[in-house]
């Protein structure tokens, strides 16, 4: 399968990787443990890697139809399967945990907990492709005042049906991703200016100048510190990942793994039900959905269960 694979990056495939490690290291084990190190950056290097792969000039209703086929069918999907899962082993209560996964965002408890992100990728995407449209330096004011509000009205906008509210606050990492494509090309010591940034962004974490995020929770960290941690750390990964990672192999398998990330993300909260120790559910977490995409592939069931294009095995 590794000769049939998309024309990816597998550099920004390992980022992937990474981070949705964190991500399910995160939930599977204790948030003391995982917080200060994993939260800061494991969700927000996603709308960082959102704008940096922007394409510009996508009409609006485009946009809307390839969010909608590559996060939307495995948001339903994945639904339908977290339902069945929650109606089978947690049927007491489920009614209300249900009515909770149909609303979204905040609202969406066990097994539901992973779903805002996805709706909230689509809505911030499909708004900045709206903003696009307007002058750069609007984009950042509005991004901006964006920002401040995400901070000021916490609350309100971290409940709205399906996280829409949650744009407020992740746009302007769509903003950065988009800036750090915009000066790519300029930057000619890659792993050396990566390396910094992630340096930088770990001593904001470490010293405590930027709390950690939950964005989920509507908790954005330390203003305008946490941001920057966030980004620092999200442009370091994928700047030193640019560098050392260079066509062949590795980088293909990158990007098989990479693929199927998605049902990794909307499963492994599954696990958090098993008692057994956290390494073993992390293990869980990681594998049983990867192995699951990585089955569907092939398949017609690709793009529903990894919001993929399918595969072609090698004849």
């Amino acid at each position: 399968m590794l000769d049939h694979l998309p024309d990816r990056s597998g550099a920004i495939d390992l980022v992937r990787l990474i981070a949705v490690t964190a991500i399910v290291a995160g939930h599977c084990f204790t948030k003391e443990v995982t917080q200060d190190w994993l939260y800061t950056w494991h969700v927000a290097v996603f709308f960082i890697l959102a704008g940096y792969l922007w394409r510009p000039r996508r009409p609006v209703h485009v946009e809307v139809e390839k969010r909608a086929m590559s996060l939307g069918r495995p948001y339903v999907a994945g639904f339908l399967v977290l339902t069945a899962a929650l109606l089978l082993v947690k049927p007491a209560g489920a009614l209300e945990k249900i009515a909770g996964g149909i609303e979204g965002g905040r609202f969406a408890h066990m097994p539901y907990v992973t779903l805002w992100f996805v709706s909230a990728l689509f809505f911030t995407a499909v708004a900045f492709r709206v903003v696009e449209r307007v002058p750069y330096a609007a984009q950042w004011g509005i991004a901006l005042a964006a920002a401040v509000a995400g901070w000021i009205w916490t609350e309100p906008l971290s409940h709205t049906p399906l996280g829409i509210g949650y744009v407020a606050t992740c746009l302007i990492y769509l903003l950065i991703g988009d800036a750090l494509r915009r000066l790519r090309t300029r930057i000619r010591r890659p792993l050396l200016w990566g390396a910094l940034a992630f340096v930088i962004g770990v001593v904001l974490v470490v010293t405590g100048a930027a709390a950690p995020l939950d964005i989920k929770l509507g908790d954005y960290g330390t203003p305008v510190f946490s941001l920057l941690a966030s980004s620092a750390i999200s442009i370091g990964l994928i700047l030193v990942a640019e560098s050392v990672v260079h066509p062949g192999r590795f980088s293909r398998a990158c990007t098989l793994l990479a693929l199927p990330l998605l049902a990794v993300v909307l499963l492994h909260p599954l696990v958090l039900w098993l008692d057994v120790s956290p390494w073993i559910r992390f293990a869980i977490g990681m594998l049983v959905p990867l192995a699951i995409g990585l089955i569907a592939l092939p398949t017609r069931a690709a793009p529903w269960i990894t919001g993929q294009h399918t595969v072609r095995r090698a004849i």
